[in-house]
Order: C-alpha cells, then sequence, then structure tokens
C-alpha cells in the first residue's frame, strides 16, 4: 500500500514533474525518461549558468561519468543562526510528538514504550533515507549514520522524557 501511495503521489505538484532535468554529456543522448530534460555540452552548466538554470530547486544534472540530484538555495539560506533556529524548532517538534506518544503508550510498561519509540524511529530511518539511499543514491555510510543518529536521539529524549512525564 505505502509503495502504491508514493508511486501516486509523485503526480501532485510537489512529486517528480516538479524537479528540472538536466544533462551534460559529451556522447550520445542521455536518456533517463525525464520529462523536459535540457541537454547542452560539458561545462555549461558552471557558476552563472548552474545559478541561473538550477538555482532554487531541485534538480537532476547527468553528465558522462555521474548523475546527481541537486537542491539549490540562495547562499543567504544557509547563515548558522537560521540554520540552528530552525533546527531547534524542528526538534521541539519532534519533541512534542514524542509527548504525544507518550500519552498513548502511557499505560505500557516502560520497556514497551521504548521499544515502540525504537519501531517508530526505525520507520522513520527508512521511510526517510531508504528512499535516499535508493533515488538519490545517497552514500550509505551517511544514510545509516543519521538513520543510527535518528533512532538513538528519539530513545534517548523518549527516555528523558519519560522519566520526566511519569517520573518513573
Amino acid at each position: 500500500m505505502l509503495f502504491l501511495w508514493y508511486g501516486l503521489v509523485q503526480l501532485f505538484p510537489w512529486g517528480t514533474g516538479n524537479v528540472g532535468n538536466f544533462s551534460a554529456t559529451s556522447g550520445g543522448s542521455y536518456v533517463s525518461g525525464a520529462p523536459g530534460l535540457e541537454e547542452a555540452p560539458p561545462g555549461t552548466w558552471t557558476t552563472e549558468a548552474f545559478d541561473d538554470r538550477l538555482g532554487g530547486r531541485i534538480s537532476t544534472l547527468a553528465t558522462d561519468r555521474s548523475f546527481s540530484w541537486i537542491i539549490s538555495a540562495p547562499r543567504e539560506h544557509y547563515s548558522i543562526p537560521r540554520y540552528f533556529a530552525f533546527h531547534a524548532l524542528t526538534q521541539a517538534g519532534v519533541a512534542a510528538f514524542l509527548v504525544l506518544v507518550l500519552c498513548v503508550l502511557a499505560p505500557l510498561p516502560r520497556a514497551r514504550r521504548l521499544a515502540a519509540v525504537g519501531v517508530l524511529g526505525l520507520a522513520a530511518t527508512i521511510a526517510t533515507y531508504g528512499g535516499m539511499l535508493n533515488w538519490q543514491g545517497m552514500p550509505a555510510a551517511y544514510g545509516v549514520g543519521e538513520s543510527f543518529n535518528l533512532v538513538v536521539g528519539w530513545l534517548l529524549a523518549f527516555s528523558a522524557i519519560d522519566r520526566l512525564v511519569l517520573g518513573k
């Protein structure tokens, strides 16, 4: 069912139709089956041309030796204060979600509550990083490392929240 759902949502405005597809190969045409593929000779997508064509969007770029998923944003997007503020907000959202999970799981013994959060964390990492390992070609060491960070982080946070809220 999840596979069918994720196939269907690719038709939504934020799905694969929103991705710009570019190719810069020296040989024959790169065939990806991507709609609206823009082809150019090697060296075309440099600095200004890159910013003009790929800036502010998610794109793919195929060359003779690689296929890249590129998410490009203006430099001001990557300010350290903005990054930490947004990261703090997202982690506060996760903590709020974990409190809700704790409320639902409160009748269970502590070990079962922790196990349930571990399973939820594994589901979140598989859903998130599994797709990135597959579609975006994320390096496995990074995907597995981030998955480990997520699951352990959730377990540590949940354990602390569990002790604070339930006092057990």
